[in-house]
């Protein structure tokens, strides 16, 4: 059965071009949201406010969970771990683990005070183009791209 779901389906409409698709939009409205939602204020970069929702989510992740969940290059995520905690949203505590010395990040009040803001702004604009689909649409959606995402991963043991 699943091969006729694939078969003779051009690759601009398969699912996995259509995800792609959807990700490239939803990640141009969420920057050109953020540009005009940042243009009059001077605060985080969309990455660094991606950042913040990750380490907030889950607190005293190491500069490696990070790159992992955001499927960015460990020096990258470095780079922007150096700006936050510069500006002083971010405080990194050295932890050894395994024989090995850890960077381990946690937000100050300041940077939780900045992502919450920030947030509340991006749960709005989603709150409108969600607004078309019932609550039961969004859970199974959720779900199903979760099971899409680690099944990929999974059988073709992909790692980050």
């Amino acid at each position: 059965m699943t091969e006729d779901k694939i078969k003779n389906v051009p690759f601009i409409k398969s699912l996995p071009y259509k995800l792609a698709e959807t990700a490239r939009i939803s990640e141009l409205l969420a920057r050109t949201f953020y540009k005009q939602y940042v243009e009059n204020v001077s605060i985080l970069e969309l990455d660094e406010f991606m950042i913040l929702g990750h380490i907030c989510a889950k607190p005293d992740m190491s500069q490696s969970d990070i790159a992992k969940v955001m499927y960015k290059g460990k020096a990258h995520i470095g780079k922007i771990l150096n700006e936050l905690e510069k500006k002083g949203y971010i405080t990194r505590n050295i932890k050894t683990s395994k024989n090995m010395m850890v960077k381990h990040t946690t937000l100050t009040a300041t940077g939780e005070k900045l992502y919450m803001e920030t947030n509340e702004a991006f749960r709005q604009l989603g709150t409108t183009i969600l607004s078309e689909f019932s609550n039961e649409e969004i859970a199974e959606f959720i779900k199903l791209l979760d099971k899409f995402k680690v099944t990929m991963l999974k059988k073709y043991k992909i790692n980050f």
